[in-house]
């Protein structure tokens, strides 16, 4: 997805000043060029990513509307 000047992901939709934080299940920020490692259960050869969005303003003044991103993830197994 891309950023917006505050460095978090930026609203698509129709709400203003409206910014997106993806987070890991920690809590931890990952904005954009962020990297995640997790382990890979070798038995059901699976891996989980828990991941979670907030949506926040950063310099106040958001307004009401519909808020979306696209946010693009890529996977590396080694």
């Amino acid at each position: 997805g891309a950023a917006d000047s505050t460095g978090y992901y930026k609203n698509q939709g129709t709400a203003q000043n409206i910014q997106l934080e993806l987070q890991d299940d920690s809590g931890n920020t990952l904005n954009t060029g962020a990297t995640k490692t997790v382990q890979v259960d070798d038995s059901s050869q699976s891996a989980h990513f828990p991941l979670q969005v907030r949506a926040l303003t950063v310099n106040g003044g958001a307004t009401q509307g519909t808020i979306q991103a696209v946010i693009s993830i890529t996977y590396t197994y080694s």
